[in-house]
Parts: C-alpha cells; structure tokens; sequence
C-alpha cells in the first residue's frame, strides 16, 4: 500500500495531464509495432496516428514549460529541473543504444540505413550535445524516437523568452505564423537541394507553433477558472469526440487537430469541471503508465529492434504490441525508479542551490 504513492506522480488539478502522457505514449508504441493494422480500416488509422503523440506530448510540453516558468523563483533553477527532468536519462538510452549497435549484434535500425548514419563517436557526440537536429542524418538513428528530446530542450532554453508574448491568442497567433514561414522556406529548400524535407522536420523551428500553443493553454487555463462548468464540460466533450474522429478516420490535418484537441482539455478540464474527463484520465494505472510515459518513450524502439531480431516474434499486430508493451513497462518502471526520480531530486536540490 506504500509503494503506489511514492511511484506515482501527482500535479493535484492537472493529473489528468498525466493520462494525456500515458495514452501519447502508447500511441508511439502502436506505430512501432502495427498494433491495429489487422483490424481493417480503423485499425491502420489509429495505428499510423501514433506518430501523432510527438505532437500531443509537445503541446503539453508547452503547457509545462509556461507553468514551471511561472512557478521558478528565476531562470537557472527553471532551466536546470527541465535538463535534470529528461537529459539523464536520454543520454543513458543513447549511450545504451551506440553499444547495442556498434557491437553488430543486431541489425542497424532503418534510418541508419536510409540516411547511411553509423553508430560511431560523431553520431554519439552530436547526441550528447544536443545538437543532432543540425546534421538530420544521425538526428533519428539510435533510437527511432530521440530527435524530439533536443527539440525539447531547445525549447526549455528558448520559450520563456517568448511567454511574454504567449498570453493572448493574438500574440501567440502571431509568432506561430512567423514560426510557420520559417518553416516552410527551410522545408523547401531541403526538398530541393537534399531531396527530403527530415533535416527541418526533425529541427525545432518546426514544432514551436507546438509548445506555443500549449504555453497559451496555461494562461488560457488560469482565465477559464471561473467558467461555467456546462461550458467546460462540453468544450472537454467536444474536444473528445474530434479526438477519436481524428485517430479513427484518416485525413490531412489529424496533427493539428489532436493538438488542438489535447490544448482544449488542457484549458477547461478540472476535477470540479468536466470531471468525467479527469475520471477517465486518473485511475491509477494511467497515472502509473503516465508517471513512467518518458521512459517508455525512450525504451520501447530498443525493444521493437532488439526482439524483432527473433524468429518468434511477430511482424505485426496486437501480439507484437503487446509483448513489447509488457516488456517495456518492466524496463521503464526501473529506469524510471533507478534514474528519473534520483535525477529528479537531484535537480531540484540543485535548483534550490541557485536559489540561494
């Protein structure tokens, strides 16, 4: 009975949010694994929208950044509890992951093939910096996933300076379309002279209209406090049923549409408000599942790789989704206990050091 409380994180009138983590989680791992691809149309729709829990986790990301900002006494205590919130433990993985591949016991993933990246020291070094979206060809290579974590970090370092400006719709309107023209030149550009388009997908410029997006949800949500709950109740409603249209039905925009959707439950969804959202999102195995959602994040491609070098293991479907969900969750739950949560005391002492 003594065990949960101290696995499971609490943020009081936001857990929910950390449901919202656990189901973009396990989005990612049902693209990697085909979970649904037998279950005829819907099936592959919801499947291929698990790419889309990068775009769920950067909204909410946003929303963090904003709210811990707000909260941080100044900038240097800010900044060094969000690197010791996920650098650890990423380099970890990464460091993890040049030994498994560097050793040739299992094949090289498929974009180390694609793009002809090695697991040798520059690939590992432009990792450990946090610099690998400048070279797109080892941005993606180790660990299939691990391109959003220095775009995470560019914005942990960048966003703050921008919140100012991030706290009307207006303002935030109006650097997301600057962030959209910035975009879309480079994006261009790369197309024509390197014939893909990764080199600005996988950089941060692409994804910032993202964490704005989830910094307004924080001031949003701090002004929706006194509204009324049948508002907030359907707003949360309404943002539910896109959600599931988006993930069962294919079409352009899906991306854009589960941002705004997880955006929205960000802004009215409380206990006391459109509490039936919270209920969904807070039984105790979400918020297990959510508390250890960055480690399944990291772990579960090695998996993916690792067991699909066996005979037994299946291509595709819900047997593959299922053994290396099970897999991962062993694994994720001691990387969380053995290096997150250590790293995470270690970085509010820290944190309370610069204080002083």
């Amino acid at each position: 009975m003594t065990e949960a409380p101290r696995l499971l994180r609490h943020y009081g009138d936001t857990d929910f949010i950390t449901g919202l983590r656990a189901i973009a989680a396990t989005m990612v791992v049902i693209i990697h694994t085909g979970a649904f691809v037998d279950f005829g149309p819907v099936g592959r729709s919801i499947t291929d929208a698990g790419k889309y829990g990068v775009d769920i986790f950067f909204v909410i990301s946003g929303f963090t950044i904003a709210k811990t900002y707000a909260e941080a006494r100044d900038y240097r205590s800010y900044l060094t509890r969000r690197i010791m919130r996920i650098v650890p433990l990423y380099w970890m993985m990464i460091s993890v992951a040049i030994a498994l591949w560097a050793t040739g016991a299992f094949p090289p993933t498929p974009w180390m093939e694609e793009l002809g990246a090695q697991p040798d020291l520059y690939n590992y070094l432009m990792h450990l910096s946090l610099l690998s979206y400048f070279d797109y060809r080892v941005a993606n290579s180790l660990l299939g996933v691990e391109w959003t974590i220095p775009v995470e970090v560019f914005w942990y370092a960048c966003l703050p300076l921008l919140l100012p400006l991030v706290r009307s719709l207006r303002g935030t309107v109006a650097i997301g379309l600057v962030m959209l023209v910035l975009t879309a030149s480079p994006a261009w550009v790369a197309k024509k002279t390197l014939g893909s388009s990764l080199a600005v997908k996988w950089s941060p410029i692409a994804h910032g209209h993202l964490f704005l997006v989830g910094a307004l949800t924080y001031h949003l949500r701090e002004r929706q406090r006194s509204a009324p709950s049948v508002r907030a109740a359907l707003w949360a409603g309404g943002a539910l049923a896109l959600g599931a249209l988006a993930l069962c039905i294919p079409f352009d925009g899906r991306s854009a549409l589960l941002a705004l959707c997880t955006a929205v439950l960000i802004v009215f969804v409380t206990p006391a408000r459109a509490g039936y959202v919270a209920h969904i999102l807070t039984p105790r195995p979400m918020l297990f599942l959510g508390s250890i959602s960055y480690s399944i994040y990291l772990v579960h491609y090695l998996v993916v790789h690792v067991l699909g070098s066996f005979a037994w293991m299946p291509p595709s479907g819900l047997a593959r989704f299922a053994i290396v969900y099970a897999i991962t969750v062993v694994i994720s739950t001691l990387t969380y206990m053995l290096v997150e949560k250590p790293t995470n005391r270690a970085g509010r002492r820290m944190a309370e050091r610069l204080r002083v």
